[in-house]
C-alpha cells in the first residue's frame, strides 16, 4: 500500500476490540468517523478510564509526532469506523512549516509529562506515588558510583507537588528512605542506591497494606 492509499483509508472495529495497549510503537493516528472508543490507562490493579471518543474526535496523535510508545489503551466500546492517517505522510505536512513543527513538538512533551504525573496520582498511598515516581525516574537515569542519578533537581517543595502532597509529608517518606540507604541526596541530586532494593521496599509496603489487619 502505497502513501498515497494508507493516509485516510479506514478500519472498522468491533464492541470490545482493542485498537492498540499503553506501551504499543504507534505510528497512526485516528479520526472517530462513527462509534465510539474509550481511552484508558492501568492504574494498580485496575483500567482507569480517561476519556471516552466519540465522532468527529481524533486521537493517537503523540506517538505519531514525537515517535514514543503508546500513554493509554484505546478500545471500541461499540461498533466504530475509523478514518486511519499514517505517520510519515502527516509529518511531510507538518515539516513544511519549522514552527508548527516545534509547537506541536513542545505541546506533545508537556502532556506526556501531565500524563506521567496523572499515572502517579491515580495510586491513592503517598509512599507508593513517590516510589513509583523514583522508580520510573531510576530507570532512565545515569548510573554512577554512587547508585543511579534520577534525571531531575531535587527540593522537597518541587518533588512534593509533583508527587501530589504535602511538603511535610515528602520529608517523612524521603527521610525514611535516607535512613534506610535506599537513596542518598547531595545538594539537588538525588540517587537511588540499589534500583531492585527499591523495587523490593514497594512490593513490600503493597502487601504490608493488603494483608494488614
Amino acid at each position: 500500500m502505497g502513501e498515497e492509499e494508507k493516509s485516510g483509508y479506514e478500519k472498522q472495529l468491533n464492541t470490545g476490540e482493542v485498537l492498540f495497549k499503553d506501551g504499543d510503537p504507534g505510528d497512526e493516528m485516528y479520526l472517530i468517523k462513527s462509534g465510539k472508543v474509550r481511552i484508558s490507562k492501568p492504574a494498580g490493579e485496575i483500567e482507569k478510564t480517561l476519556a471516552v471518543l466519540k465522532e468527529g474526535d481524533f486521537f493517537g496523535e503523540m506517538s505519531v509526532i514525537d515517535g514514543s510508545p503508546r500513554s493509554a489503551t484505546a478500545m471500541a466500546v461499540e461498533p466504530t469506523e475509523l478514518v486511519i492517517f499514517d505517520r510519515e505522510v502527516f509529518m511531510n505536512q507538518v515539516r513544511e512549516n519549522p514552527l508548527i513543527e516545534y509547537v506541536l513538538h513542545t505541546l506533545i512533551r508537556r502532556l506526556r509529562e501531565t500524563d506521567e504525573q496523572i499515572k502517579y496520582l491515580l495510586i491513592k498511598d503517598e509512599e507508593k506515588r513517590l516510589l513509583a515516581m523514583l522508580l520510573t525516574k531510576a530507570r532512565e537515569g545515569t548510573q554512577t558510583d554512587k547508585g543511579i542519578l534520577v534525571n531531575f533537581s531535587f527540593a522537597y517543595d518541587s518533588f512534593a507537588a509533583v508527587v501530589g502532597t504535602t511538603e511535610k509529608k515528602t520529608r517523612e517518606i524521603v527521610e525514611n528512605l535516607l535512613k534506610t540507604k535506599l537513596i542518598t541526596i547531595e545538594s539537588d541530586k538525588l540517587y537511588v542506591s540499589n534500583q531492585r532494593n527499591l523495587e523490593e521496599y514497594l512490593s513490600y509496603i503493597t502487601l504490608r497494606e493488603k494483608f494488614s489487619v
